[in-house]
C-alpha cells in the first residue's frame, strides 16, 4: 500500500500517481542536494521508472510545479531547472521542516517590513539569516537545520509574497526581498491559511491560470507552400525573420519560471532587478537604478569602475559612454517602471525583446566579472 503525502484540503493536488511521482522526483532531488533538479534528469528519472514525463506533468498544474510551459506547446530546455510551489512540497513526503521555515520567513518579514526606514531611496527590505530569531511560543524553530532554512528560503524565492532574492552558490547564505505586499501574511502559521490568503492576494484570474492543468496545446497544421516570385519570396522572408538566442544563465535563472507561468511583467523586472544587483557587486557600491550605473560606468575623470567594452581602439571612449546610456537606459525605461507600478502587462514578444537586452548587458557583465578574477588580489 502506498501512503501519499497530499496538501491540506483547499491547496492544488495532483490528479494522479504519475504527478506526485513526478513531484516527488522533484523534491527528493532538492532534498539531497539543496538545490533544483534539471528537466533531463527529471525525465530520465520517470523514464527510468516507466513514465513518460508528457503524461505525468497533465496531472499537475503551474500552482504545483515550476519551470514548464502552461500550454506545453514544448517541452523545457534539458538545463532548465523544475522547482516547486510551496503547494507542490505540501504534496511531498518530509517537507514539513522546509514549509515551517518557510512560514517562519513569512512571519518574520512581515513583523519588519512596517518599521523598515531605507537608507538609501528605491531600496527594498531584505531578509537575511541574521535576521531569525525563533520567538518563544512559536513552533521550535530553534531545532529547524540551517539546511532547512536555506529550503525555506528555496521556496519562498518565487512566491508572490517576496519579490525576489539570491544566494551564494556553495554556501547556504540567501537574502529575500519584499515590500508591503507581504503585510496580509503576518500571523500565518499553517500552510493552508497562508495558500488561502495567497490567492486572496492574486486574484481570480491568476488562481484560475495557475490552477489549470497543464495541458498539450492542440498540433499544428502546415498548410502548403504557396508559389511565389523570388521578389515577393525575398520580401516575404525578411519580413516574417525571426532569430534565437539562448537567454544568460543569470537572466534564465530569475525570469524562467516567471515568463514560463505567463508572467512577463515579472520575467521582465525580475531579469533588470538581476543586472542592476551584478553592477552594484562589480561597482562595489550600494545605490539604485539609474545613479548607481552613472557611477558605475562613468566616473569620469577617473576610469570605469566597471569595464564593459570590447573596443581597444579609437572607438573605445564612445563605446564606454554608449554603454554607460544603455545601462541608465535599461533602469529608467525597463526596470524602474516595473518596480514602483502600477503593475501592468506585457507582451509576450515584447517581454521577449527585453529579456534578449537584458541577457546581453549580463554578458557583458561577464566581462568586467573576468577582468576582476584575472586581476591579481591584494595582500
Amino acid at each position: 500500500m502506498i501512503v501519499r503525502t497530499i496538501a491540506p484540503e483547499g491547496m492544488p493536488r495532483p490528479t494522479g500517481e504519475d504527478g506526485y511521482a513526478l513531484l516527488d522526483v522533484v523534491w527528493q532531488h532538492f532534498c539531497s542536494n539543496l538545490r533544483w533538479p534539471t528537466f533531463d534528469y527529471v525525465d530520465r528519472k520517470l523514464y527510468a521508472s516507466g513514465l513518460q514525463f508528457e503524461e505525468a506533468v497533465q496531472q499537475l498544474c503551474p500552482a504545483l510545479l515550476r519551470g514548464v510551459d502552461a500550454g506545453l506547446w514544448r517541452l523545457p530546455q534539458g538545463t532548465t531547472e523544475l522547482s516547486l510551489t510551496v503547494a507542490g512540497a505540501a504534496n511531498c513526503a518530509n517537507s514539513a521542516p522546509p514549509i515551517n521555515s518557510f512560514l517562519a520567513l513569512v512571519r518574520t518579514a512581515a513583523s519588519i517590513e512596517p518599521h523598515y526606514q531605507p537608507k538609501k531611496p528605491d531600496t527594498l527590505p531584505d531578509l537575511r539569516p541574521v535576521d531569525l530569531k525563533p520567538p518563544a511560543n512559536d513552533v521550535d524553530l530553534a531545532l529547524l537545520s540551517k539546511q532547512n532554512w536555506f529550503a525555506g528560503f528555496a521556496l519562498a524565492l518565487h512566491e508572490p509574497c517576496f519579490r525576489g532574492g539570491g544566494h551564494t552558490p556553495g554556501d547556504l547564505d540567501w537574502t529575500l526581498r519584499y515590500d508591503r505586499t507581504i503585510r496580509p501574511f503576518a500571523n500565518v502559521h499553517q500552510v493552508d491559511e497562508y495558500w488561502r490568503i495567497r490567492e486572496q492576494a492574486l486574484g481570480p484570474a491568476r488562481v484560475d491560470a495557475d490552477n489549470t492543468p497543464f495541458k498539450k496545446g492542440p498540433e499544428h497544421d502546415f498548410a502548403p507552400v504557396p508559389k511565389v516570385s523570388p521578389a515577393a519570396w525575398a520580401a516575404e522572408s525578411v519580413e516574417a525573420m525571426h532569430v534565437t538566442c539562448m537567454l544568460h544563465p543569470l537572466i534564465a535563472e530569475v525570469a524562467a519560471e516567471r515568463y514560463s507561468g505567463g508572467f512577463y511583467y515579472d520575467a521582465v523586472r525580475s531579469a533588470f532587478q538581476a543586472v542592476e544587483h551584478r553592477v552594484a557587486v562589480l561597482a562595489g557600491v550600494t545605490e539604485v537604478g539609474e545613479r548607481l550605473m552613472g557611477i558605475a560606468f562613468g566616473s569620469k575623470p577617473d576610469p570605469p569602475k566597471v569595464t564593459v567594452t570590447r573596443s581597444t581602439g579609437g572607438s573605445l571612449e564612445s563605446e564606454q559612454n554608449g554603454m554607460q546610456f544603455l545601462f541608465k537606459g535599461a533602469m529608467g525605461a525597463l526596470r524602474n517602471p516595473r518596480m514602483h507600478g502600477p503593475d501592468e502587462k506585457d507582451a509576450q514578444d515584447e517581454a521577449d525583446e527585453m529579456l534578449v537586452f537584458a541577457s546581453f548587458l549580463m554578458r557583458r557583465l561577464d566581462i568586467a566579472d573576468e577582468q576582476c578574477k584575472a586581476a591579481p588580489s591584494e595582500p
